[in-house]
């Protein structure tokens, strides 16, 4: 395939990808009261993809096309695959729009069509800013609450910690801040390295993905005296020892910061002795403290013993992540909505679950009416996927909007 001639043309304006409206423009996905920003290399493969949809495409197509002038490894499409499945609300294993073929490439299994105009009288005037942030991880100034758990991490005495909880509850933003907090203070202990684990299906994988996510967070490192180019490795686990090491040199500590870590399950079935080398890299070591972020999935690693104690061994008991406290589930309503009695009927209806204050809080904003937006939410497809993932949803005016009334 001619990837680079296939790239050429001008990229849509908009398009339809399912449920999804794709904005290459603004780098914006728009599902219902759901908007997720991508990073435009991002979008860049997710338009290539769908210019070829229902056809294979290689890594190198890929690259030839989104990267034409620079020389990147396979690990950077990877993650841009897995980065893409996550703002889809995909999965690898079952996918409604990604699909991985093995030593091949990608397909994307859902064809595009032009989205509809939304108005015959030409584009709408440009919405205000919504100060919510519906369906997409948040941090520094729009992250609220969660200040026990992160005393926690990062004071208490535990090097392995495990943040538990459903889809939606805000794993993902707790690592994201978390990584803020301690990489922009030059006086903490502790250099964060975020990484993503979605999409690492196979050993060399995730080998691959940890040398890209410390590629990722190369410039701190560098601020902080690590020269990141020379910590890699044959395998992962030289990779990491040699990233430890470097910063222990340094005085400091290694923040692991560890997302979707259910991947290990898949993995744990391919590589069994993966497992035990990778708690013994991570809990037997000086200057390497680890979060990791996941569903209850992961307890089946609990159960998993060889010549060794399992997995979690370390990690548990797990520090579960729930609705936010009132105080903090307050303060982010009234960033948007400045009726108190709107506010306390909204912590209601939410249950305080920050993906619901989230939501509930932008269709408010655009639709002006409780009833229609609590309607618009409890019908949106991105709250059936959270339902799917363990979200609890007790309200009955949320409630009775689903299928059978039932929603926890």
């Amino acid at each position: 395939m001619d990837s680079r001639r296939a790239d050429s043309a001008e990229a849509p304006s908009e398009l339809q990808l399912a449920d999804w409206r794709v904005q290459p423009p603004l780098n914006r996905l728009v599902r219902g009261a759901t908007t997720v920003r991508i990073e435009p290399k991002l979008m860049d493969v997710l338009v290539f993809l769908a210019r070829h949809a229902g056809q294979v495409v290689s890594k190198d197509d890929i690259a030839g096309a989104v990267w034409p002038e620079a020389f990147i490894s396979e690990s950077v499409i990877s993650r841009a695959i897995a980065g893409l499945r996550r703002a889809l609300d995909d999965d690898a294993r079952e996918p409604r729009f990604i699909e991985t073929i093995a030593k091949r490439g990608y397909r994307l299994l859902t064809a595009p069509t032009a989205a509809a105009v939304s108005s015959p009288m030409g584009p709408a005037a440009p919405a205000a800013v919504s100060p919510f942030s519906a369906g997409q991880w948040v941090r520094g100034s729009r992250f609220f609450g969660r200040s026990a758990e992160i005393a926690e991490i990062l004071e208490g005495p535990r090097n392995g910690v495990w943040l538990l909880g459903p889809r939606a509850v805000g794993k993902t933003s707790l690592l994201k801040h978390l990584e803020l907090l301690t990489g922009e203070d030059p006086a903490s202990r502790f250099i964060p390295l975020f990484w993503d684990l979605q999409g690492s299906t196979e050993p060399d994988e995730l080998h691959a993905d940890f040398l890209a996510a410390v590629a990722d967070a190369g410039e701190r490192l560098t601020a902080a005296g690590i020269r990141w180019e020379e910590t890699g490795g044959d395998d992962l686990f030289e990779a990491l020892g040699r990233l430890r090491r470097a910063v222990r040199a340094q005085g400091r500590s290694l923040l692991l910061l560890w997302d979707e870590v259910e991947e290990l399950l898949p993995l744990q079935a391919r590589s069994p002795t993966l497992l035990r080398k990778l708690r013994r890299s991570l809990q037997s070591q000086e200057g390497i403290r680890t979060v990791m972020a996941s569903g209850p999935r992961l307890w089946a690693l609990g159960d998993r013993r060889d010549d060794t104690s399992p997995f979690l061994h370390g990690f548990a008991p797990p520090l579960a992540l729930g609705p936010l406290e009132d105080g903090a589930a307050r303060a982010l309503l009234l960033q948007g909505i400045a009726d108190p009695a709107m506010v306390e009927e909204l912590l209601l209806r939410s249950g305080r679950q920050p993906s619901l204050l989230q939501m509930l809080g932008t269709r408010l904003r655009e639709l002006g009416d409780l009833e229609r937006a609590t309607e618009a939410v409890a019908t949106d497809p991105t709250l059936r996927s959270f339902l799917e993932g363990g979200l609890e949803i007790t309200h009955p005016a949320l409630r009775r909007w689903l299928p059978g009334g039932q929603g926890g």
